[in-house]
Order: structure tokens, then C-alpha cells, then sequence
């Protein structure tokens, strides 16, 4: 179950049988939710059921997203923690003391369990205000901290805490969006996620906020219905036109290289190393 979670599909934890049918929609992971999807008053059954009867017959890559309350999120830890998940989803992270404490209950876990060291990774869900701003120090908080999932589902968590509305074009969450994908690109993490999209049956304006998540330079994101894996998928995947422009450019480029240059015209645009450079990390990706 090493797979990166791109392309993640949400399931409630107290539905199994979602849980089960998740894997024939072939999303990269499944998020099995114990927060917002779980009255209260059912937290400890589905926690309990979950963690005895569901993980371990599961072969996705699965993550748990936790409650982050603290009279939550230790129970929920030390249920789930183990060798059947990838990782877990931090719901509401926006303090470097936060994702620490944790990442020290993971350790211990870690350890008592004969798991590899950071072998649970952290996911973070950037969904206030706070969050955005501490985006960077949280990314670094913790060397498990392997992407984070930006909240911009529509009359969300991260929309209740700005004030702010909401349209496909995106400009309301703009600097959110933006501010938190180049906070966690200078924390080098591997991946960057966008979150969910409300509209369930809005594929059209689905595939539309993927495209703009792209361009500004998500690697994908969680959804929480079946019929927006694959659109999502065709979304984020890489443009075949951009590989074959690269491909071209890269191969031009290094046979100029060999020939004592470092700049060159080609079809029409100056590429030095920087183009170069940029064009092998497309290709690599």
C-alpha cells in the first residue's frame, strides 16, 4: 500500500460498505472519515469497528482522517495506527505545537508496534485562516508531514473562518490556494493537494476547478464522491503536448550543450538552463 494518494476518495467511517466499494472506483487512496461525517455520538463504535473489521481486509492505500480535538484525537490514533494505513489527515492544522503533539503520539505508536520510524505519514488540512498563515512552519514541523490538502470546499471550514464566497473562477480563494501550495513547495514536500469539491453532480464545474488547481500547481486532491475520480484523473494528469514540447526542448538543449551553449531559440522561445531545468522536473513528475 506505497502508492502517493493523488487522486484520494473520502468514505464515511460509520458506512462500511462504502468503505469496501471504494477500491472498484480506482482512486489512488481512500480517506476514511472519523470527524465530520461520524455524529459524536457514534465516534468510539466507528472507531472501534473500523480499526477491528474494516482496515484489515482493505489493499488500498488508505489514510484516516482523525478528529482534532484533543478528547478525540488520541483514542482515534491509537485505534488506527498500524501496519493497514498509509497515513493520517489532520483535520483543522494551524500550529506547529499541534502537529507535533501528533507526531509524538505517532512515534510512540511507531515504536510499540515494531512499524519503521515516520512510516505513518501526516497530512495536513489547511482549513483556517490561522492555517494559512503558519502553512510553511506546520509543513516543517514534522519530518512524517508528506503533503497537505488545502480546504476549499464550497461553504467550508476555510470559507466560514475568511468570510468569503465562493465561484468556480476562484478568486476568493486565491491567496489561500496560492499562499499555501508555495508554503509547502518551499517545505519540500512531495506532493500538494487541493481539497474537495461540493458539487456532486457538477462535473462540468468540477473538471474547471481542477484545471485551475493545476495550473497553479496542485498535484491533485480528495474528493468525496465515486463519479469525480475520473475526472479529476484526466484533470491532473500531464498534458500530452506539454511532454512532447519538453521531450523536444530537452533533447534540442543538450545537444546545444554539448556544442559549448547555454542558450538557445527554440520554436520560438529562448530556453536556457532555467527552461531546461524546468522542462526535466515536468518530465520527471
Amino acid at each position: 500500500m506505497n502508492k502517493k494518494p493523488l487522486i484520494t476518495l473520502y468514505t464515511p467511517g460509520n458506512k462500511p460498505e462504502l468503505i469496501e466499494k471504494a477500491s472498484r472506483f480506482e482512486p489512488d487512496g481512500i480517506v476514511i472519515d472519523f470527524e465530520d461525517a461520524v455524529p459524536l455520538s457514534m465516534k468510539s463504535e466507528v472507531r472501534d469497528n473500523v480499526s477491528k473489521n474494516v482496515l484489515p481486509k482493505l489493499s488500498i492505500t488508505t489514510l484516516i482522517r482523525v478528529n482534532s480535538e484533543i478528547e478525540f484525537l488520541e483514542d482515534d490514533l491509537n485505534a488506527v495506527v498500524g501496519p493497514y494505513i498509509y497515513g493520517i489527515a489532520l483535520p483543522m492544522a494551524e500550529s506547529v505545537e499541534q502537529v507535533q503533539f501528533a507526531d509524538k503520539i505517532i512515534t510512540k505508536l511507531e515504536r510499540e508496534r515494531g512499524l519503521e520510524p515516520n512510516s505513518i505519514k501526516l497530512l495536513l488540512l489547511i482549513e483556517t485562516a490561522l492555517g494559512v498563515v503558519k502553512c510553511y512552519d506546520i509543513c516543517s514541523a514534522a519530518k512524517r508531514v508528506e503533503s497537505i490538502v488545502f480546504g476549499s470546499a464550497e461553504d467550508g471550514d476555510l470559507q466560514r473562518d475568511l468570510h468569503s464566497g465562493f465561484s468556480i473562477d476562484g478568486f476568493e480563494m486565491n491567496y489561500s490556494r496560492s499562499k499555501s501550495l508555495v508554503d509547502a513547495r518551499a517545505a519540500k514536500l512531495p506532493y500538494i493537494l487541493d481539497g474537495a469539491f461540493s458539487g456532486i453532480h457538477d462535473l462540468d464545474a468540477l473538471r474547471l476547478e481542477c484545471e485551475l488547481s493545476k495550473s497553479i500547481g496542485y498535484d491533485g486532491r480528495t474528493l468525496i464522491h465515486p463519479s469525480h475520480v475520473a475526472v479529476a484523473r484526466k484533470a491532473y494528469e500531464p498534458d500530452p503536448k506539454l511532454i512532447g514540447y519538453y521531450q523536444r526542448m530537452v533533447e534540442a538543449f543538450e545537444e546545444a550543450e554539448k556544442n559549448g551553449l547555454a542558450a538557445i531559440t527554440f520554436e520560438n522561445k529562448l530556453v536556457d538552463y532555467a527552461m531546461y531545468k524546468k522542462g526535466k522536473v515536468y518530465l520527471d513528475r
